[in-house]
């Protein structure tokens, strides 16, 4: 009988798993011509498809699930439809409309739905793209929930951070910004080959990279120097143009398994290709301007479609002096074309990016920088259908990313007679004096090569009444970089003496290269609970990164409870890898001075110095980590749609450059004059120099931090009578992050212990920072579809926010000069001298926003005749500024002035 019943089970699995049937399409224009090279994506399995020349497309399903697809093309509205078994027998016609003001529903605003790869993806489609005027994807970005409104600010680098980013210590947010993924053309956009670095032995990952000079801007008044290279963090956004972005997703939960490298979120982008005509914008807005082109091609039968876009972006800081620009240039052609059951697309990109600052006529120093980028990119990806159960579709991309990458900054300098060490040795040596008026140079050129290769498929498995629709696949990364490196002229130092280091010339090309590879499988099935479904996404990751290997399990499932509610959960682990810079940092050069001698000239003269030559390894570093629990709860309704998100995050083994402490034993010599021969000569005097301290850093593993908050989403249809809809963001956060290392600073002033000792180095607990953060954005859209009009405004409401260290403010040990650790006791901390070096005071321990401000905003758009646009955006509408001026006890006063003047941009679209 259990043999009988074991036999009726395989052989009813069996026919379940043939009982399969195709799907047929067809899509259209609004005249009835097909549209060739649309995008058709089954929601059900999240695979792609592209339909031929005559608009048709088919895949396989089971009979007894639903179809739910979402088609897309260039210029058109993207539809999401479902159809039931019955009337997926039949082929269905699907209709896209050209996107228009004229349509009876426009989206303009990031939306919130179940059609992403998480469950609280954010999405954000062509339109709303285009109706935010944005110059590059740092304004699409800051129009997120959670995100503040900012004027367009083109001269100062922006990289992202998403849950659990903006904290007071920038340590904590270049980590945040690397575990983002940037995904373009499903091909993650690589910074792991960045070396535009000094070192982090010299500078540690905040202070080692080359800065331009201070300017003027017209909104945010005067600047400090500023860095525009990126190694240690993730994309500058400001090189990325939206001119050609047809969609983005933004992934601030858990990612699919198919996602590696998203310890804190992922941006995916998606550019389409098919037929356009020429499509051209212009906006301005003060001292910026950007300009595109970009047209679609539909070639012969045979060489299907090709599109061309082009963007061109230029800025100065302030018009009326012109010290600070920024120049970005990009060129994208994409070749789309269909053979047979394979579909193909070649991108070629290429992209140059320029931070100039000129000589300012009034710094007497002659200060001058230029950070130059430029990138080219090819990248191909090839789909084959299959057909077999366990691959119905194998995915084949590959990329490759050549780079060439120029720091520059140079300043006058008059210190006179200057002694030099120029040697790269370890030892006592002699270096040598010269006269240092000149102007001085320095210079990283980096040759960054990024490659990738990533093989996916998809096949389905019938177990009994579940569907599984399984994708898996494996990546393999490349990373290097040849370029000549720091170039450093000996004689004419541009820094000497920093932290008893001088720079010496020092060569990528010899860095090793960084190979790192993965493997994923996805499940996506629904299950059924009585009447209810619950989808899921279960997916597990293997990466081996730096030599490490780790399972990342993740997560995604919705359980519909009825027409209105749903109920959502997400579970996930993620990694990140260091990258070049962070691996290998190159040699650090300590420098101390044993004699410094001269008659008033360099002939004679003697310098006699000892090198310590430094090279630090970082080779063993671990990849960061990341685990993240979401639970989220979404109701539908006539009047309101509501969804809310709750998270919590923990991240681990975060990079952290710790200083290392360097002691040193060193002769000391007497010095004379020869008369006979007018040399100096020297000799040892038998007695010993202690000194050292902590000169250079080391990367670690050293940085937590955890995270929660939620997010709230509520949004109206349009109401008809008033042509509006409202919508209403609210997200809070809270994070508390550390180090694991003690803290350790130099005393302002030479604090002595005795007669004979003073205090070099104090140390302190180790970092304990929180932040918290509480924003609501009010959007209102109002839509006039007969006349292709749309007015947009906005409202931030800033409730509260702040920093605050938990850390203790007191010492709990020091270092004397004789470079010697010692421990103090809770009773010597409150004592005399210690009780005056709290590394700060009390009152400036928590930064809190003094009261709520808001910064109010508008935008208008108008269509003419499907083809002509005029666009106006308004930045802080009313010149709203609220103004705090806090004194602390220390005397220091703190400004809160968050909002600047109002920053307004005018653009045009045209269409032909």
């Amino acid at each position: 009988m259990k043999k009988e019943l074991m036999v009726s089970v395989f052989c009813s699995m069996a026919v379940m798993v043939n009982a399969q049937e195709r799907f047929y399409g067809t899509v259209k224009d609004e005249q009835g011509l097909p549209l060739p090279f649309a995008s058709v994506t089954s929601l059900t399995t999240n695979i792609s498809y592209m339909t031929d020349r005559s608009g048709n497309f088919d895949f396989d399903v089971q009979t007894h699930d639903s179809i739910r697809i979402k088609v897309a093309y260039l210029g058109k509205q993207t539809l999401n439809r479902s159809y039931t078994t019955k009337q997926s027998k039949e082929r269905q016609t699907i209709v896209l409309r050209e996107l228009s003001l004229t349509l009876d529903e426009v989206n303009i605003l990031p939306d919130v739905n179940n059609n992403g790869h998480s469950n609280s993806s954010i999405h954000i489609d062509k339109q709303a793209i285009d109706q935010l005027q944005a110059f590059s994807l740092v304004d699409v970005m800051n129009a997120l929930p959670g995100k503040k409104t900012l004027p367009l600010d083109l001269n100062s680098l922006s990289t992202l951070t998403l849950r659990g980013g903006e904290l007071s210590n920038p340590v904590f947010d270049l980590n945040n910004s690397q575990g983002i993924a940037i995904v373009i053309d499903d091909m993650r956009i690589s910074n792991d080959a960045n070396l535009q670095t000094r070192g982090l032995a010299r500078g540690g990952l905040n202070g080692s990279t080359l800065t331009s000079n201070g300017y003027r801007d017209s909104y945010f008044g005067n600047q400090n120097a500023k860095s525009y290279d990126t190694p240690f963090q993730g994309i500058d956004l400001r090189d990325i143009p939206v001119n050609n972005i047809e969609k983005i997703e933004v992934i601030q939960g858990i990612a699919p398994a198919r996602y590696g490298e998203v310890t804190n979120g992922a941006v995916i982008i998606d550019r389409q290709a098919g037929k356009s005509p020429y499509v051209t914008s212009f906006n301005i807005n003060g001292g910026s301007t950007n300009s595109s082109l970009s047209k679609g091609f539909l070639l012969s039968p045979k060489w299907g479609a090709l599109n061309s876009s082009t963007n061109w972006t230029y800025s100065n800081a302030d018009p009326k002096d012109k010290v600070k620009s920024f120049h970005r240039y990009t060129q994208s052609l994409m070749w789309t074309n269909v053979f047979g059951k394979i579909k193909n697309t070649l991108s070629l990109d290429y992209s140059g990016r320029n931070d100039n600052s000129r000589q300012d006529p009034d710094d007497a120093t002659l200060r001058t920088s230029k950070f130059t980028n430029n990138t080219f990119s090819l990248n191909n990806r090839m789909g084959i259908q299959i057909g077999k159960q366990w691959m119905k579709n194998l995915q084949v991309n590959s990329s490759i990313s050549l780079g060439k990458q120029k720091s520059y900054a140079s300043y006058a300098v008059n210190r006179g007679l200057t002694p030099i060490a120029y040697l790269d040795t370890t030892g006592i040596y002699e270096g040598k004096y010269v006269y240092l008026s000149t102007m001085t140079e320095e210079l990283i050129i980096g040759k960054p090569v990024n490659a990738s290769v990533n093989l996916s498929a998809n096949g389905y498995v019938q177990l009994g009444s579940i569907s599984h629709n399984l994708s898996y696949g494996t990546r393999f990364n490349y990373s290097n970089n040849g370029g000549q490196g720091v170039v450093s002229d000996p004689e004419r130092p541009r820094l000497v003496g920093y932290n008893q280091q001088n720079l010496r010339p020092y060569s990528f090309e010899h860095i090793p290269s960084a190979k790192n590879w993965s493997l994923y499988l996805e499940d996506q099935f629904d299950l059924t609970l009585g009447r209810r479904i619950v989808s899921n996404n279960l997916g597990v990751r293997y990466d081996v990164q730096n030599g490490y290997g780790t399972i990342q399990p993740r997560f995604n499932s919705r359980l519909q409870w009825n027409q209105r509610w749903t109920f959502t959960g997400a579970l996930g682990i993620a990694t990140k890898a260091p990258s070049l810079a962070q691996l290998y940092p190159g040699p650090t050069f300590i420098d101390y001075d044993l004699i410094t001698a001269s008659a008033g000239g360099i002939d004679p003269s003697l310098y006699l110095l000892y090198t310590d030559k430094i090279q630090i390894d970082n080779s063993r570093i671990k990849p960061s980590k990341s685990f993240q629990v979401e639970f989220g709860v979404e109701r539908k309704s006539l009047w309101v749609n509501s969804s809310m998100y709750a998270y919590y995050k923990k991240n681990s083994d975060g990079f952290y450059a710790m200083n290392n402490l360097r002691r040193y034993e060193l002769p000391q010599y007497t010095v004379w004059l020869n008369q006979t021969t007018n040399k100096f000569e020297y000799a040892s005097t038998g007695e010993t120099l202690v000194t050292g301290g902590f000169i250079d850093h080391q990367l670690t593993n050293g940085l937590a931090s955890e995270s929660y908050g939620f997010e709230w989403y509520l949004s109206t249809p349009k109401i008809a009578v008033i042509a509006t809809s409202f919508s209403l963001n609210t997200s809070y956060n809270y994070t508390k992050a550390k180090s694991a290392l003690n803290d350790a600073s130099t005393p302002e002033t030479k604090t002595y212990l005795d007669e004979n000792r003073y205090i070099k180095t104090l140390y302190y607990e180790p970092l304990i920072l929180s932040t918290k953060s509480l924003i609501s954005k009010l959007n209102t859209v109002t839509h006039f579809s007969r006349i292709g009009f749309v007015i947009n405004f906005s409202l931030d409401i800033n409730i509260m926010g702040g920093n605050q260290t938990l850390s203790s403010l007191d010492p709990i040990a020091y270092l004397d000069d004789n470079i010697r650790y010692y421990t103090l006791t809770a009773d010597e901390a409150k004592g005399a001298p210690f009780n005056t070096l709290a590394n700060q005071t009390k009152d400036s321990k928590t930064e809190n926003t003094p009261f709520v401000y808001t910064t109010m905003n508008m935008g208008f758009e108008k269509e003419i005749r499907k083809n002509f646009r005029v666009n106006m955006r308004v930045y802080n509408l009313l010149d709203l500024r609220p103004y705090k001026l806090i004194t602390l006890d220390n005397g220091v006063e703190r400004i809160f002035n968050p909002n600047t003047k109002p920053s307004l941009t005018i653009g045009t679209t045209i269409k032909f």
